[in-house]
């Protein structure tokens, strides 16, 4: 880059819901209530609910890269390209 500056890449926003079956995020408030319907491997469409992940506390920036869902040029593995880490914990209750 021009001026010895490095690209940057901005931090995703912080999703606002998540599916527990096959843990799809969302940053759509639209979203939240809705069937998931992400594709699967078998050829079906997931059948959970999106459910609000609202709580400051559900959520944890990745610190592998830092919110931005790149890491090395490359899709962050940790996060999956989202940027944020889920409580997982928070699903089974």
């Amino acid at each position: 880059m021009a001026n010895g500056t490095e690209s940057k890449v901005d931090r995703r926003e912080r999703p606002v819901g998540i599916c527990p079956r096959c843990h799809t995020v969302t940053r759509a408030f639209d979203r939240l209530g809705a069937k998931c319907g992400r594709p699967l491997a078998s050829g079906g469409k997931c059948p959970g609910v999106i459910r609000s992940a609202l709580a400051v506390d559900e959520w944890t920036e990745c610190p592998d890269c830092h919110a931005t869902g790149r890491r090395d040029g490359e899709v962050c593995s940790r996060c999956h390209g989202e940027g944020w880490l889920y409580d997982e914990r928070r699903l089974a209750v």
